[in-house]
């Protein structure tokens, strides 16, 4: 209710500056558990679990919000400021060995080569971090098969297929198809997708679980909303291309996520976007300047 009643109006009264600082100390909390307290989950996985989250406690919580820093990233002016944050959420979002998070990460990364081609640096700053991950592996307690078959990847080896396929959301989305089917116009009620019941891992797709749980009607309300997000975000790419990152990496991430309703981050990102995208009259976006004032720009 807080998030319902209170959440608007901090999204439009936010700042980008002061998402990005608060990011940025979630990305150094992730950092400081993989080199100081890399066995401070070991209560809730095993102790060698190797994947880190910080003060996010789950590592695909934790890169996803690193990709949320990181689309927020283009929108800051300094440029030391932005290049140092870029690379202290690339650090963190590997650090949690999130599948999700790296595929996305290379999808925004292509995105904002067409966009700028200043940001063909952009590639070199997850190189670094790669190069200091693998070079001081030894001294880490890093996840044995995720780290691998990221190595693989960048070695001379054969890639590591098996571990990147294993336990693939694809497979997990497939073991509620039948449920989705059995009702689809009013859903199977709320928490029966989550994986509470019946043993099953949680469907791990904010979409499915909508369409599983309530319905169609609410599943194509989720829809359009992201759909608007995405399109309207697109139009002004070239202005302000952190709006459409921000609307890529949620609508991306809650192809792998089931926490939308729980988890309110997603839900105050996406009324921020949309507050941001309806802040100027006439289809106008604000777009940052050097000297941090706002212009406005018609689209």
């Amino acid at each position: 209710m807080v998030v319902v009643i209170c959440g608007a109006e901090l999204a439009r009264s936010s700042k980008y500056k002061e998402l990005y600082f608060i990011l940025l100390i979630g990305a150094i909390s992730i950092i400081v558990n993989a080199l100081i307290f890399p066995t401070a989950q070991a209560g809730h996985f095993q102790e060698n679990y190797g994947r880190f989250s910080g003060f996010y406690l789950n590592p695909n919580t934790a890169g996803s919000i690193c990709l949320v820093g990181f689309a927020i990233s283009f929108s800051i002016a300094n440029r030391n400021l932005k290049l140092i944050g870029q690379f202290l959420l690339t650090l963190a979002g590997i650090l949690t060995f999130s599948r999700t998070f790296i595929l996305i990460w290379v999808i925004i990364n292509l995105f904002a080569i067409l966009q700028s081609k200043k940001n063909l640096l952009l590639p070199l700053v997850g190189t670094i971090v790669l190069i200091l991950i693998f070079t001081f592996s030894n001294k880490l307690t890093l996840n044995a098969e995720r780290f691998t078959a990221l190595k693989s990847i960048f070695g001379s080896e054969q890639v590591d297929s098996k571990t990147i396929n294993e336990d693939s959301r694809t497979h997990t989305w497939s073991l509620y198809y039948d449920k989705i089917m059995d009702r689809p116009f009013f859903g199977n009620g709320w928490r029966k997708f989550s994986g509470r019941p019946g043993g099953l891992p949680g469907v791990h797709n904010t979409y499915l679980l909508v369409i599983g749980e309530a319905g169609f009607i609410p599943f194509f309300i989720l829809l359009g909303i992201y759909i608007f997000l995405l399109v309207k975000s697109l139009r002004g790419f070239k202005i302000r291309p952190e709006l459409f990152y921000i609307s890529l990496v949620i609508s991306l991430t809650l192809m792998a996520s089931h926490t939308y309703f729980s988890n309110f981050y997603l839900i105050f990102l996406s009324m921020f976007v949309f507050a941001e995208l309806i802040k100027s009259p006439h289809n106008s976006l604000v777009s940052n300047t050097n000297d941090d004032t706002i212009s406005i720009s018609t689209i």
